[in-house]
């Protein structure tokens, strides 16, 4: 039962249906869709609670197709006269825009009327007394652990739940509803010394309570990490080994995946063009695709056009076999949707290379550097030339030496995607993307002179 929750499914789907039928009565064919959401938020610091906020959010798109045009807009309100208020300004919108016939929507035969639906809600507690808990276990752990060691201090732990329910309607007939859930744990931790002071933070989200990491396995990590980050310091510029830690490494898994979009690939703007049957990557590379994995954070039956993805393989040994397609960039490609309107599915990149965990990946680096944080860069998207100021670590013989700061990379996204040596079993997972370490054999570095 949710806890967070106002409206259900078939609230959402009749709010949908009557702004598609609305329009259709207009003449047009269009595409609604609702969604409705509530937020419980719990923050504690030095056993005080910081914030303790409960919201919630609704609202209704619609697009309009008519006479090749396209008109969008939307409304927080699911009454019928805002219903109707947001079609009628749909259909202004649509009058005044150039007509394109590639802005339509997908053939009816497209659309998941049926088929698979992923579990994505968990039904667990998600009271103030259950997010009231979460955050004070993590705080204990955080104070014990600035009782232990001199240089730490606690910063906040927050728990947060989220449930959700979306609905899709079409003048096709196409009417579903999902709902979904996320539940979030972080805490920061500090630590100071003679070189400075430094934060850190570890976080977990997942659809169900129970899968979290547990409070004394994210303070732990959020203190080590802060501890890891002292007396940073810059290091000469050279050409050498870089070692990116999971989180960062999930970075350039997002870098590929948004070089193989539709969008990127019909404006010209990637970094790899015309790339379906080349190799674009290391030889040991694969990246797979699945929208069904159950509870996953990035899993869905279909996509906001009503079409289903498939589990595939993205990249095989180095070359690319999928781009990440809508109804409206597969149409300027002359190629068919693959369900990706919203983006891309679970990704996992996995390796066929000689690999390890995290002190296995330090000593195939051998020398060199480790990034654990970026700082602000960017990367061209139709070069791939990529820039970043970073944070990490310095790596002798296999072993860390000192904290790194006041750092650059440089390089280019191609030649980094065909200079990765190894990809680590240290997984974690980054929103929807899952990926161990990333070692790169030769990155240009800046620091001092």
């Amino acid at each position: 039962m949710s806890e967070l929750l106002t409206q259900n499914e078939a609230d959402l789907r009749d709010a949908a249906a009557l702004a598609v039928d609305l329009a259709v009565r207009r003449g047009a064919k269009a595409r609604a869709s609702v969604h409705h959401e509530g937020v419980g938020k719990l923050a504690v610091r030095n056993g005080e609670v910081e914030t303790a906020e409960r919201s919630g959010s609704q609202g209704l798109g619609i697009t309009i197709f008519h006479e090749g045009r396209q008109g969008s807009a939307s409304t927080a309100g699911f009454d019928r006269a805002a219903i109707e208020r947001v079609v009628e300004e749909a259909m202004l919108i649509a009058g005044h825009v150039q007509p394109d016939a590639d802005a339509d929507l997908p053939p009816a035969d497209w659309l998941a009327f049926s088929g698979p639906a992923p579990e994505l809600y968990a039904d667990s507690p998600r009271n103030p007394d259950v997010l009231l808990d979460a955050a004070q276990a993590m705080d204990r752990v955080a104070r014990e652990s600035v009782a232990s060691d001199s240089r730490l201090r606690a910063g906040e732990s927050v728990a947060v739940a989220i449930e959700g329910l979306w609905a899709l309607a079409t003048s096709d007939g196409f009417c579903r509803s999902v709902q979904r859930s996320n539940d979030t744990r972080w805490a920061v931790m500090l630590a100071q010394d003679e070189s400075g002071s430094t934060s850190a933070f570890c976080q977990s989200k997942e659809r169900r309570v129970d899968a979290l990491l547990s409070p004394a396995l994210l303070v732990q990590s959020a203190a080590n990490r802060a501890r890891q980050a002292l007396g940073g310091r810059t290091i000469g510029s050279r050409r050498c080994a870089v070692l990116f830690d999971p989180h960062t490494a999930s970075t350039l898994v997002g870098e590929l995946a948004g070089a193989l979009t539709g969008h990127a690939q019909y404006r010209k703007m990637s970094f790899l063009p015309n790339p379906i049957g080349r190799s674009v990557a290391a030889p040991h590379l694969d990246l797979s695709e699945d929208p069904f994995e159950p509870l996953g954070l990035a899993s869905g039956g279909f996509d906001s056009e009503g079409i289903a993805g498939s589990a595939r393989t993205i990249l095989r040994q180095g070359v690319v076999e999928g781009l990440f397609l809508s109804t409206f960039s597969s149409r300027k490609l002359g190629m068919a949707s693959t369900g990706n309107a919203d983006g891309f599915y679970n990704l996992r990149l996995t390796s066929s290379a000689p690999s390890g965990d995290w002190q296995d990946m330090l000593e195939q680096l051998g020398t060199g550097l480790v990034v654990t944080e970026f700082q602000g860069g960017k990367t061209d998207p139709a070069s791939g030339n990529w820039t970043q100021a970073i944070k990490g670590l310095w790596v002798e013989d296999g072993r860390v030496v000192h904290a790194v700061t006041d750092v650059t990379l440089a390089s280019n996204m191609p030649a980094m995607l065909t200079g990765i040596r190894a990809v680590g079993r240290d997984v974690e997972r980054q929103g929807a993307i899952r990926t161990g370490s990333i070692l790169i054999d030769d990155m240009q570095v800046g620091g001092t002179a």
